[in-house]
Formats: C-alpha cells, structure tokens, sequence
C-alpha cells in the first residue's frame, strides 16, 4: 500500500480507524480518514465477495463518497483505499426496508442481544473455544489481509486462531467490563483494553471486523460512538 502524490513515493498508507456509512432509504455516504492524503476510491455491491460497482473523488485523508440511486432496505458491502490499494472494507444497510434502525435503545438492545443473549459471561466463557470462524468474523475475505497486519500482535499462529482471539476477548471485555463504545449511526461496538492496548471492533452481527494494537496512544479517545457498560449487555434474548 504505497501512497502516491504528485509522482512522488511517499510512504505505505493506513486508515485511521474504520470506515463510516450513513445511510438514507435510497443513497449512503461513506467516510473514512487516512494518515496521509491519497485518492478516493470506493468499490462496493450486494455480494461481499463482488464489489461491481465503482465511485471515486480526489486526493485527500478525509474521503467521503456519496451514493444515490441505491436500492432501500438492502445491505451492501463496500471496500474504501485508493487505486493503488484497497485499505479496509465495511457494510451499511439502507433504510426503509425490514432491516431499517429503529430509535436508539432499539439499537443498542439488538446490537448487544446479538452479542450476548442476556446472560453473564462466566470465567469459564472467556476460556471456552471458540466458534467456528465463519461464525464470528465479519467478511471472510478480510480475514487474511486483517490476520497478516495484526496477526503478529497476539502472536496468532493462524487465520483461524487469530479471529478466535478476537471472539475470546469480546468475551472477555464483557466479563471485565473494558471500556466499550457503541457507534449508533451502523451499530458498530468498539472494545478497547488499556493494559495490553487491544482494540477491536464488532459489527451489528456481532461479529468481529478488526483486532490488533495500534500504535497510536490516542486511537481509543479518538474512535466515536457512545460510552457503554457491560451491565447494558444483560438484556433479555430476542
């Protein structure tokens, strides 16, 4: 991932946090920040695994690509970088359909429902294996990429093991009542340890969309979202 700007080399670009989507019932604006400038360059479509469709704007680290026309009630996938490199990926679903957002609480009681169904997390969870990958990582064909630029930060010796530890410490926060944020505009939760400097970010699904470490020490006050506390885990199962 090498950024590029007026011919010249400069240095390997990294998304500063993850992409956001708001979304209306026909279009969605997505927005994502780079540590350098680059140009703007979203590929996105109904099928995960088939981003058919293309829209791009100019250099710069705050991007935001507006998308009209679309399709309401209906999920779509995107990925966001430059044309040189593909920098992350993310989902949002319009409204107007089954899957529109209802008011906040509703938000955050399907969210966290997903993620646990209402009963506290015992010692025994936190160490317990965990399921099976498809299970609880996001988009599948991120996991590798993800696993080979954070993999190394908890020493993962696979994939497989790395989207493990990912679960494993979602149950852990919840047991240890980490510092938690829950992002009402795509109900994205975010984790953070501070002792170990683990991050992580879990979508609507509950399922994870990244894990590692990052360098930066103020990447956890900077992420959005609103606060939430472990106690707001123990709802009642749908």
């Amino acid at each position: 991932m090498i950024a590029c700007l007026g011919g010249t080399l400069l240095h390997a670009v990294e998304l500063v946090g993850e992409p956001q989507a708001t979304t209306t019932t026909n279009g969605a604006t997505i927005r994502w920040l780079t540590d350098v400038e680059c140009g703007t360059r979203l590929q996105f479509g109904v099928n995960a695994t088939t981003l058919d469709r293309k829209a791009e704007g100019g250099v710069s680290r705050e991007h935001a690509i507006q998308l009209d026309g679309l399709a309401p009630g209906t999920t779509y996938y995107f990925s966001v970088g430059s044309a040189r490199a593909k920098l992350g990926t993310g989902s949002f679903t319009t409204g107007g359909g089954a899957a529109a957002a209802g008011p906040q609480p509703s938000l955050i009681r399907r969210v966290l429902n997903v993620i646990t169904p209402g009963q506290k997390v015992a010692p025994a969870v936190v160490a317990a294996q965990a399921p099976p990958t498809r299970e609880t990582w996001g988009h599948l064909d991120s996991l590798q990429d993800h696993f080979a630029r954070h993999g190394r930060d908890f020493s993962s010796k696979s994939p497989d093991d790395y989207a493990a530890q990912a679960w494993r410490f979602l149950q852990r926060a919840r047991a240890e009542n980490l510092p938690m944020k829950l992002d009402t505009t795509d109900g994205t939760l975010r984790v953070f340890d501070p002792a170990t400097r683990a991050f992580a970010a879990y979508n609507d699904a509950g399922k994870t969309k990244t894990f590692f470490k990052p360098d930066n020490p103020t990447y956890w006050q900077r992420q959005p979202g609103r606060v939430v506390k472990s106690a707001d885990l123990r709802f009642s199962a749908r």
